[in-house]
């Protein structure tokens, strides 16, 4: 009986970190706080798991104005395609994932911008409304499956832990 509980205990933790590890920020080009004194072609984001397709993520300025960039997720990368040259200054990089746990994650980081180059800021309420839209609609979805994987996880522990008290009360009424 002690051997049954052993093996119900173990099963229970060595399958909790597996279900309950995030995805995380691994690296960025920018990096945060890094001062850039080259034009930006592209921003490149790593994570340590790979990303579900509906991942993404923006950049803003000091005044919250979005720059328009393309996003292309492969793997456990995000790679954002510049469309225009941005002007010196503070950005923010904002990012939303789906790692491969099914979980939403967000974070933030900033950066600067430092070419000395005179640039033109783009008309960007046109460009900016419809993928912000766009973006919205497309995580909506994944969050709510985000929520089913996780109670799939929390149905499949406890069935265990009932699997597991069933076995030790017929173990008992067989001794007695």
């Amino acid at each position: 009986m002690k051997k049954i509980i052993a093996l119900t205990l173990l099963v229970f933790f060595l399958s909790g970190p597996s279900a309950f590890a995030h995805t995380g920020l691994e690296s960025s080009t920018p990096a945060e706080g890094e001062v850039v004194t080259e034009e930006l072609q592209e921003m490149v984001l790593a994570f340590n798991t790979e990303l579900e397709k509906a991942s993404s993520f923006t950049v803003k300025d000091a005044e919250g104005v979005e720059i328009p960039l393309g996003v292309s997720v492969e793997n456990d990368t995000m790679v954002g395609t510049l469309g225009a040259a941005m002007a010196d200054g503070e950005y923010t990089v904002n990012w939303n994932i789906i790692g491969a746990d099914g979980h939403p994650i967000e974070g933030a980081y900033a950066f600067t911008l430092k070419t000395g180059a005179e640039t033109a800021v783009p008309d960007v309420p046109k460009v900016t409304e419809e993928p912000t839209q766009t973006v919205q609609e497309v995580q909506a979805e994944p969050e709510e499956e985000a929520g089913s994987s996780y109670t799939l996880v929390l149905v499949l522990m406890a069935l265990i832990v009932v699997a597991a008290g069933t076995l030790i009360w017929t173990a008992k009424r067989r001794a007695n």
